[in-house]
């Protein structure tokens, strides 16, 4: 079989805006509010999307740098949120993990749909920094919902001593 390998171009359909110091975003666990600047020539791919309470956002992790997108192992840092020392964590593959360090820096995120207004979407969730490239978006639908979603033992142990429950 050959398949073509090569890169992939994407255009980005809009911007993600948040007002929020860049330290506030990484130490927020449930992310912070801002919007989604959609451009205008996409802004007809809106339709219908109002009464949605969540939408899936595909981004471009446009800040991470070169040597960031060869990293394979990290720390999932995201825990220390809840005071679990960096020694306390353990090395994990970058895709066990949600860390914008990896080979395509592409963003996941689901995040709370407050309201439209023209070519902006009002959300709460947020955890990208201001100006981060929008590529696509996508409703949060009742096909995406999981039930009784499972973890790896190393996760939910390192959940439970953050007082969340799994």
């Amino acid at each position: 079989m050959n398949m073509n390998m090569g890169e992939y171009c994407f255009k980005p359909i809009g911007l993600v805006r948040v007002l929020n110091e860049r330290e506030e975003i990484k130490s927020s666990y449930e992310g912070v509010e801002g919007y989604v600047e959609i451009f205008k020539e996409f802004s007809k791919g809106l339709l219908k999307l109002e009464g949605f309470s969540h939408i899936i956002l595909i981004t471009r992790l446009h800040e991470a740098t070169e040597e960031q997108r060869r990293v394979l192992v990290v720390k999932p840092r995201r825990l220390t949120r809840f005071g679990i020392s960096m020694d306390g964590l353990p090395d994990v593959g970058v895709f066990a993990s949600d860390s914008p360090h990896r080979p395509n820096p592409i963003g996941l995120h689901i995040v709370r749909l407050k309201r439209i207004e023209d070519n902006r979407l009002y959300v709460s969730g947020l955890d990208t920094f201001d100006k981060t490239p929008v590529l696509d978006i996508k409703p949060y639908t009742i096909s995406r919902k999981i039930e009784n979603p499972g973890y790896p033992k190393w996760y939910i142990e390192l959940v439970h001593k953050t007082g969340i429950e799994v």
